[in-house]
């Protein structure tokens, strides 16, 4: 499920009143500020905003003197739960945010809308997300020469010219950007990566991220819901191990 489904699907869904009420607004957003889904009228945020959030879950009472404001508006912050919930109100409506590993899940309300209501419908998917988790699809340990040091069970069986193209992109980088990278014979097209370092390939909501190290290249595939800088954040940070142990 994508993203932006979760937030259509399960935030902006009928709160279970049996009236067909439901939140004003919702977003997932990425603990950086990112966007990852919202609905169409969610309030246009300012960066300092979602940073003065994130110091509350880390630092529980830090918005208390001064209030949360989001979009300019500013909501009286209510009891939540130190480090998982943050709840605002303001006037008839009110704010719950849920933090789960990577992002932060925000539904706004107003009345019919209760409080409770509000609450359930966006910690319930946060509790989710968090149970959840998100992992790459398929990932691998190959040698420079296709040898396999280690995979797991999903990861494709990659033909011997793939992994010489791969190897020729890293030499001269840009070698692929115009037939794209193959992986198991499916085309992914090749985005911004780092010069002699790093390949990433995109196809549909999902994709790869291809780290070289001294002596080995590692591999890790990803779908919706996980992102592209969660599978980059995955792959690079052992290929930066691999680098400093001189594998």
């Amino acid at each position: 499920m994508s993203w932006q489904a979760y937030v259509d699907e399960h935030l902006m869904c009928d709160v279970g009143d049996g009236q067909g009420h439901h939140l004003t607004a919702a977003a997932i957003i990425g603990h950086d500020g990112s966007v990852w889904a919202q609905s169409a009228n969610f309030p246009q945020f300012k960066p300092q905003e979602i940073t003065d959030i994130m110091k509350d879950f880390d630092e529980p009472g830090h918005l208390a003197p001064t209030g949360m404001f989001l979009a300019g508006l500013k909501y009286m912050v209510i009891q939540g739960e130190p480090n998982a919930v943050i709840r605002g109100k303001k006037g008839a409506g009110g704010i719950t945010i849920k933090k789960t590993g990577q992002s932060m899940v925000f539904g706004l309300y107003e009345e019919p809308v209760t409080p409770g209501q509000c609450n359930m419908v966006v910690e319930r998917l946060g509790d989710y997300l968090i149970e959840q988790g998100n992992h790459l699809t398929a990932a691998a340990i190959l040698g420079q020469d296709g040898s396999v040091w280690a995979q797991s069970a999903k990861f494709p069986q990659l033909k011997p010219q793939e992994i010489d193209g791969i190897k020729k992109d890293f030499e001269e980088p840009g070698f692929l950007a115009p037939t794209g990278l193959f992986l198991g014979g499916e085309k992914y097209m090749v985005i911004q990566g780092e010069q002699g370092a790093v390949i990433r390939g995109k196809k549909g909501p999902g994709g790869v991220t291809i780290k070289k190290t001294n002596q080995a290249l590692v591999f890790g595939f990803y779908d919706e819901p996980m992102t592209g800088g969660q599978c980059n954040l995955v792959v690079e940070r052992l290929g930066d191990y691999l680098i400093e142990s001189e594998l």
